[in-house]
């Protein structure tokens, strides 16, 4: 049992199509490992393995055992599992989308892999941080791209040795340096084929499908990366599903812009390869790729002409946007500070060294005399303008990321006084047109035939309708503009005031609603009082057309954190339609169905976003929704 794990892994990659074919009972006779009695360092080893071969099938179940691994590693003080765990976790977070995660568990397995001499791992790292910080730092991954090329010739593994080839042209792939790329990923495909290495020759193959797109050699890319989808699918590689089916459909639209009669058929499997891309992404998590796949969608869709659909997926893909591309932009702050640390390490190993210098030159003074002085006083000056130097430049790089910040936050300040100052000034004129006709009402309404009067009773419900967005509107800014201050509320207790004003308020639509006992968080009381009451509030008027309207609220226990549930059994909606349903003004039923101004779910979006936390929605028409969130 002691080297378990390293002869499983060994044929799982020797044999990648069979092996995959076999990788969830490879996961399901590993699990049944941890059952017997086993030490706690196979049982690291064994939850290390689990996470890394669920990551191309379920990232999000694979996560859990990783953690498990890595804090029994650090428990029992095992450095060479805590490699193990960090370089899993490294592809798992990279593959949700929690970017500066990864690179620190990357980071981390480096240091271990480093010190420990584990030149087959640490080679893999090397590689994978060059990827990480390809659009971060190109400087941080040339580094690592020489010392991986540095260490190539010292793994003592041919499996190892080969599929690091093939990871060092793949980066060069993405560098668009395509005559390195080439050459590494030929030394790749050339190892497979001497050693039989099935499953590196299904990877490589893939690889220079990738590449020759980029090339702009569509036709061959097109054969080969088919040809990886459909392995791929029989091993059930569902990350690699997404990025196949999604690349297929980018190859079909290039080539549509050309092929003449074949257009809207290379266009039609454009489309068919893109939604299949975004369904696994969906499925997976997978935000980059579910980005990439609705951008792709917006592009066929405009080139079909299908505008509203081009918009639509557009929008989409803008939601994801910065749940993709913040988390470079934290990333970026974070190399520049690491960056800044370097500097000053540098800066300050320096100015030891000098102080040494000066130290020494005192010594030979004190034999020498006035002349060594003279050189000791002009080492002093000169160390002085060298440490002025450096420490003015380390200010100023601090000054700059400073400037930034108050920039950004002015900009955010003025856009929310303009939101406040809109929906203010909005008052005046529908309060004069709210009094004109409540006047016009009392004093010529007898004058008026039945069209005139129906003409009266709209503007009056405009302006009502009117007054409601705008208080919605003045909410939603002063929510953006308040201070978040967190004490113990009682959630459960908040929620039964609530229903108890609503059920007089729907007196006429009468619901069931059950409240769980004791929801203590911790959270702004008057904010999370307003998210809770739209909440409720959208649960008990979507539901009030229901025979017996239900409404349930309460906690449960999902990937070891504790989600807040309102549930109805109300109207309900298609999911496929709820991808703007937090943006202030969407709505998915008509005024004259409900009532209501489109603010209410963005303002509850905003709270729990202060909070720190998330929130989701499931819905299936006629069978009512859920909205769940985290505090």
């Amino acid at each position: 049992m002691k080297y378990f794990i390293i002869i499983l892994l060994a044929l799982l990659t020797l044999q990648s199509a069979h092996a995959q074919k076999a990788g969830r009972a490879l996961i399901d006779s590993l699990n049944s490992e941890l059952e017997k009695p086993i030490s706690d360092t196979i049982r690291v080893q064994i939850l290390s393995a689990i996470c890394y071969e669920f990551r191309n099938i379920n990232p999000r179940d694979a996560l859990k055992p990783g953690l498990d691994g890595l804090q029994l590693a650090e428990k029992i003080n095992y450095q060479y599992g805590k490699g193990l765990a960090h370089y899993s976790l490294t592809f798992i977070y990279h593959i949700l989308s929690r970017l500066p995660e990864s690179i620190d568990h990357a980071l981390k397995a480096q240091l271990i892999f480093e010190k420990g001499h584990e030149n087959n791992y640490l080679c893999a790292t090397y590689l994978m941080l060059a990827y990480l910080y390809k659009d971060l730092d190109k400087g941080i991954t040339a580094e690592y791209m020489h010392k991986a090329t540095a260490l190539l010739p010292d793994i003592p593994n041919v499996l190892w040795e080969a599929r690091n080839y093939g990871t060092l042209g793949n980066n060069y792939r993405n560098l668009n340096q395509f005559d390195s790329a080439e050459k590494y990923m030929t030394k790749h495909l050339k190892m497979s084929e001497e050693f039989n290495l099935k499953g590196e020759m299904m990877v490589v193959k893939n690889r220079f499908g990738y590449l020759y797109m980029a090339e702009s050699r569509l036709d061959t890319a097109f054969i080969l990366i088919k040809a990886g989808l459909e392995s791929f699918k029989l091993i059930g590689s569902t990350r690699m599903i997404a990025e196949n089916s999604t690349t297929l459909g980018k190859i079909r639209l290039r080539q549509s812009k050309d092929a003449g009669s074949l257009r809207n058929q290379y266009l039609s499997e454009a489309e068919a390869y893109a939604l299949e891309g975004l369904r696994v992404s969906c499925s997976l998590g997978y935000l980059i790729q579910r980005y990439t796949a609705s951008k792709l969608l917006s592009d066929i869709y405009k080139a079909e002409g299908r505008n509203d659909m081009a918009l639509d997926f557009l929008n989409a893909a803008f939601n994801d946007y910065d749940s993709v591309y913040g988390a470079q932009i934290v990333s970026k702050a974070s190399v520049l500070s690491w960056r800044n640390e370097e500097v000053i390490k540098e800066k300050e190993v320096e100015l030891l060294k000098l102080h040494n210098r000066q130290q020494l030159v005192i010594i030979f003074g004190a034999a020498f005399g006035i002349i060594i002085l003279i050189i000791i006083v002009f080492v002093i000056i000169n160390t002085r303008k060298k440490q002025k130097k450096a420490y003015d430049l380390v200010h100023q790089q601090k000054d700059e990321i400073s400037r930034v910040l108050c920039e950004l936050e002015a900009t955010n300040q003025e856009l929310e006084a303009f939101s406040y100052s809109v929906s203010h000034d909005l008052r005046a004129p529908v309060r004069r047109i709210e009094s004109l006709s409540a006047f016009l009402k009392d004093d010529y309404e007898a004058l008026l035939d039945d069209e005139g009067k129906d003409l009266l009773a709209h503007i009056t419900e405009s302006t009502v309708l009117m007054n409601s967005l705008i208080e919605d509107l003045l909410t939603l800014s002063r929510i953006t503009r308040q201070t978040v201050t967190k004490g113990s509320c009682n959630l459960s207790e908040m929620a039964f005031k609530i229903c108890e004003d609503l059920a007089l308020a729907y007196s006429e639509h009468p619901a069931k609603w059950s409240i769980e006992e004791d929801i203590i968080v911790q959270a702004d009381f008057r904010l999370l009082q307003i998210a809770l009451q739209n909440l409720i509030d959208n649960a008990w008027k979507y539901s009030s057309k229901a025979e017996k309207p239900e409404i349930t609220i309460g906690s449960e226990i999902k990937e070891l954190k504790r989600f807040i549930f309102i549930r109805d059994n109300g109207v309900g909606f298609e999911m496929s339609k709820a991808k703007n349903l937090f943006t202030p003004f969407h709505r998915l039923h008509s005024e004259d169905q409900f009532k209501g101004t489109g603010i209410g779910l963005a303002t509850v979006k905003r709270i729990i976003v202060k909070h720190g936390g998330t929130i989701g929605v499931q819905s299936e028409p006629g069978k009512g929704t859920t909205f769940s969130f985290i505090i």
